[in-house]
């Protein structure tokens, strides 16, 4: 299995992953074969590109932190609520929020199941759900940041519904703003900036969510060094869940296709991340962020210095800018590098993605 690009892809090309839509909807099941409108429906909905399964990424095995019908789940779950937009009817909305909790029990329990695992797959977002998918995306990353600085499980399942929620004050930005294709004017930034304060209100007042939980909404934009918002405090007295949140938060954003922008490729998201510790973020946290996410994903295509192509088969903690992978030439679609076990590879490093 592979990820493509969307405008890579050909008729022709099998599904390796189930696409879904809005409301959870099945779009196209995997091992559908794409034809052409298929691929102008997907491009007009955002998605930025596929997994394919094809001969040159045989053999090459993708495992997921959590199981797609259970982010599809946590998705629908997050979008339900949000659709709340006045609470008005604050014990259906609170136990709409217990809902989410229980997911995020499922979540935190999948994710310990497979402790030593990294984030070796790219999430797939359409422009219409963006936010409830970001949402649930950025709970997975948090989560997964949170279990390699060594969190109890409790601790996990409230940094986890931290970040399920953070963005919650969204539903009060008016639509004209939050989807806008341009660039913002002083006056709507101030108004998106609201956010912030319109979900600590919601989560606090409307849903009674703990301390920790509300502060994340309010405080998920505070940089390290001073100059966030809502009132540029920075450091330690930033929340610790806010400040992982923040890194998870960007770095999904940075990587997602939007109506306004295209996503970056992980690898540049991954070094914006590295380059900003300290300054945006929590040193520590970037520190832990660069062992636990990958820059090249399983499956994805990376250009070698030496000039050849390559599949990323497999990543290690470790060694995260050295993956194993499987170059691919006209002659064998089977020649395998240990970038960072192979002694003749030392001079061999990636220099881009596809």
């Amino acid at each position: 299995m592979r990820f493509i690009r969307l405008d890579n892809c050909e008729v022709g090309m099998v599904l390796g992953k189930s696409l879904y839509g809005n409301n959870g909807a099945l779009l196209l099941r995997r091992d559908s074969v794409l034809k052409q409108g298929y691929i102008d429906a997907l491009q007009e909905m955002g998605f930025p590109g596929i997994y394919i399964d094809d001969e040159f990424s045989k053999g090459i095995n993708i495992r997921e932190v959590i199981d797609p019908e259970m982010r599809n789940n946590a998705i629908v779950a997050v979008q339900e609520l949000f659709s709340e937009t006045k609470f008005s009817e604050q014990k259906r909305a609170m136990r709409m929020a217990r809902q989410i909790e229980n997911i995020v029990k499922n979540i935190v329990a999948q994710i310990l199941s497979s402790r030593d695992s990294v984030m070796n797959i790219a999430f797939l977002k359409t422009f219409d759900n963006y936010t409830y998918q970001h949402c649930v995306d950025v709970g997975v990353l948090s989560i997964m940041l949170g279990m390699e600085l060594r969190m109890k499980r409790s601790t996990l399942v409230q940094l986890g519904k931290a970040a399920l929620f953070h963005d919650i004050g969204k539903i009060m930005v008016p639509k004209n703003i939050l989807n806008k294709p341009g660039r913002l004017t002083p006056e709507e930034f101030d108004e998106m900036k609201e956010h912030t304060q319109y979900g600590y209100d919601c989560l606090k007042h409307n849903l009674k969510q703990s301390k920790s939980i509300y502060n994340s909404a309010l405080y998920h934009h505070e940089k390290f060094g001073g100059t966030g918002y809502p009132y540029g405090i920075q450091g330690d007295q930033i929340p610790f869940f806010a400040k992982i949140i923040a890194i998870a938060d960007v770095y999904d954003a940075l990587i997602s296709k939007r109506v306004y922008k295209d996503g970056m490729v992980p690898s540049e998201a991954y070094e914006y991340v590295m380059n900003n510790g300290g300054e945006h973020f929590d040193p520590i946290i970037v520190n832990t962020f660069v062992r636990k996410i990958p820059p090249y994903p399983v499956g994805t295509s990376v250009v070698l210095s030496d000039g050849r192509n390559a599949l990323v088969v497999k990543n290690r903690q470790s060694f995260m800018l050295r993956p194993l992978v499987k170059v691919i030439t006209e002659a064998s679609t089977n020649k395998y590098i240990d970038l960072a076990m192979d002694v003749d590879a030392r001079s061999i490093t990636i220099v881009g993605m596809k």
